[in-house]
């Protein structure tokens, strides 16, 4: 073929050689100029070239030795994905034209992120010149040094610290550029890519997650790579070679408190992307028509003039909604309502899937209340990953509060006596944000030590260089001021088993043991993760047994007077393993309602009914002498008696008040046996 003269001024600034479609359609040309030199080129097409030419630019003629019209060898020239990808190119830069020279600074972070999204997917080789043009300057660059692409990264590991030159490379989304300025520039270049780094993934080397603020996370964010990101490591052709398409959206969900905001808003500090833009759900709504749909608009504005400008080797750009379910609600679940959410969801799936779809955004939706979504925003192509983030575990509980209370340790302020391990244990069931609070209320009661009221409220400053939060401090805080929203407690459990359980016949402990049979099924059980389970029986003889070993990490107790049983709750409960154990003195109630088929097993609860029952009762509740429950078996010998064991447990306390006349005492426990 013959070197002729590129076509147009822009397209000499792309680094491509030019070529006719009859030759070639795209890729990369090895170019022979001589039996001992090559030269590799990636190829653009374009109508105006004359088949059996190929066209060269001005500094691309330079640097090979070319001259018009002398005849080249081309052949199409194939890269070694696993040794031949670019890690780290060094670029010597300055400017152009001397005329153009200003002292300005410019960010060489900023033109390393346009560089990659201009050159991707191009070839580059060693001493290579060429031009780029940023901020409507042109630039000269020189390729100083290229280091290959460790491969791991591309499985997603961590890269070894081994650097291997190659002559030849391909640019790619995920390497690193360094520009150096020449000895006799005057250019002013600010910012890291100045630098040499070590930086060769998606993810930022700096990103740790404690370091930024999360902790009890891992295998959730573990999960969301290999989802939403593994796709994006990958050189942009090898993604569009095998027709993948990014992950767009994700939706994080769960209890309030646990890390969703967060996990949110630090993904795009993991991430080498752009800053990501976070709004507010309901900061979207406006009372004005079209106005609501303006704004979602304008939150895709800028991915949708970068994807037509650079296409696949666009940034990526991340989108985060707080509380999504404001906007996103059911279509046509609201009535009576303007329609504005329901255009608001519309417009919102068009611009992540619709007939333009981007292929360069990622949409992060947080909410404690996924079942509110339109279920169209659920489906793959639009918020498809779907992860819970619920409450830490014992590890992940260790994670945050070390978090919380680095600073405090490192300034000496932490007492020795502080076992975070032991805190992790007694904080079973609480959020992230309750394990924030609960260090923040030690704080603060180990800072009241301090403070001197008496006319006035000062501070010791004497005692308090010597502050110290001590083990007391968190385990006041833990008693008195932070209480876990979700999960058992332990104050209404306290009150129901102050006494504990009278097992005065052994149709009580079978009837415990039936319950424990019934905890474990629920537990254990895979064909049954549902367990529903009434007791019934009269008044006073069922609530304790109800809340005998209750070994789950939650429960809850519902009452007429005292109902906590919300929708979120409800929401939290769906799709776990749950035992529903339901307590009546009034089973024939229930039957007209038609609620007996609602439970899975019933168990009777027996009063007391016999003598010797009873004066096993008293024994072991205790209170009465020998000669005292002596006089009582008289009594009862062949009585039948009736009544529960919580209403016997009161009678005896009242007895007991009147203690100093044994007979009236008899007469609170047994009216009808004392006359």
């Amino acid at each position: 073929m013959q070197a002729a003269r590129c076509p147009t001024d822009e397209l000499s600034l792309t680094n491509c050689v030019v070529a006719s479609e009859k030759d070639f359609k795209s890729g990369q040309l090895s170019i022979k100029t001589t039996p001992t030199q090559k030269f590799v080129f990636t190829v653009k097409t374009h109508s105006s070239v004359v088949p059996g030419t190929i066209a060269f630019s001005l500094p691309q003629r330079k640097w090979a030795g070319l001259s018009l019209n002398q005849d080249v060898e081309v052949s199409v020239y194939n890269f070694d994905p696993s040794r031949q990808y670019v890690g780290t190119m060094t670029l010597e830069i300055d400017f152009l034209q001397k005329k153009s020279v200003d002292s300005n600074p410019y960010d060489s972070d900023k033109m390393a992120i346009e560089f990659i999204q201009f050159f991707s997917a191009q070839a580059f080789s060693m001493g290579q010149q060429f031009v780029f043009s940023y901020c409507d300057k042109l630039f000269a660059l020189l390729i100083k040094d290229i280091e290959a692409m460790d491969p791991s990264i591309l499985r997603g590991e961590q890269s070894s610290s081994k650097k291997r030159k190659i002559e030849i490379g391909l640019l790619h989304g995920n390497s690193q550029v360094i520009f150096e300025k020449s000895e006799s520039s005057s250019l002013n270049l600010i910012g890291k890519a100045k630098t040499r780094g070590s930086r060769q993934s998606i993810i930022n080397p700096d990103w740790n997650f404690e370091r930024m603020g999360i902790g009890g996370l891992d295998k959730e964010f573990s999960d969301i790579f290999r989802r939403a990101f593994a796709s994006r490591v990958f050189p942009p052709d090898i993604v569009e070679q095998m027709g993948c398409k990014h992950v767009k959206g994700i939706l994080l969900f769960g209890p309030p408190g646990c890390g969703k905001t967060l996990m949110a808003r630090q993904i795009g500090k993991m991430l080498n992307a752009r800053e990501p833009k976070v709004v507010n759900g309901p900061e979207i709504l406006n009372k004005y028509v079209g106005e609501s749909e303006a704004n979602i608009r304008k939150l895709f504005a800028d991915a949708e003039e970068e994807q037509k400008r650079l296409g696949a080797n666009s940034g990526l750009h991340i989108i985060i909604f707080d509380e999504i379910d404001a906007i996103c609600k059911q279509r046509g679940s609201m009535a009576g309502s303007t329609g504005v959410h329901d255009t608001v969801v519309n417009q919102l799936l068009s611009k992540i899937d619709g007939v333009d779809q981007l292929n360069n955004i990622l949409v992060i939706g947080m909410t404690n209340r996924p079942d509110l979504i339109d279920d169209a925003l659920l489906r793959p192509g639009r918020l498809e990953v779907k992860m819970e983030i619920g409450l830490p575990d014992e590890t992940g509980r260790v994670q945050i509060l070390n978090i919380h209370t680095a600073k405090m340790s490192q300034a000496n302020m932490l007492a020795k006596d502080v076992d975070i391990k032991e805190l992790a244990v007694e904080t079973k069931n609480y959020s992230g944000a309750e394990l924030e609070g609960l260090v923040r209320a030690a704080q603060s009661t180990a800072m009241n030590c301090h403070i001197k009221a008496t006319t006035q409220v000062e501070v010791d400053t004497e005692k308090a260089q010597m502050l110290q939060v001590s083990r007391s401090d968190f385990m006041a805080s833990l008693n008195n001021d932070i209480k876990p929203a979700f999960g058992s407690n332990q104050e209404d459990y306290s009150s129901y088993i102050m006494n504990g359980i009278v097992k005065w016949s052994n149709g009580v402990s079978d009837i415990l043991g039936d319950g424990d049979l019934l905890v474990q099924q629920t537990k254990n059980s895979e064909r049954t993760p549902l367990v529903t389970v009434l007791l019934e029986g009269k008044s006073y003889t069922q609530t304790l047994l109800t809340l005998y070993n209750v070994t789950f990490p939650f429960y809850i107790t519902i009452n007429c007077k005292q109902n906590h049983f919300t929708r979120l709750l409800v929401f939290t409960l769906q799709g776990r393993k749950l035992l529903i154990l339901g307590t009546t003195s009034r089973k024939d109630v229930l039957q007209e309602m038609g609620m007996l088929d609602s439970f899975s097993t019933t168990i009777h609860i027996p009063n007391i009914s016999r003598g010797e029952h009873l004066m096993e009762a008293l024994e072991l509740l205790g209170g009465f002498q020998e000669e005292e429950r002596a006089t009582i078996a008289k009594q009862v010998k062949g009585q039948t008696v009736w009544l529960g064991i919580k209403k016997l447990q009161m009678l005896i306390e009242m007895s007991l008040q009147v203690r100093c006349h044994f007979l009236v005492g008899i007469k609170w426990i047994f009216p009808p046996l004392s006359y």
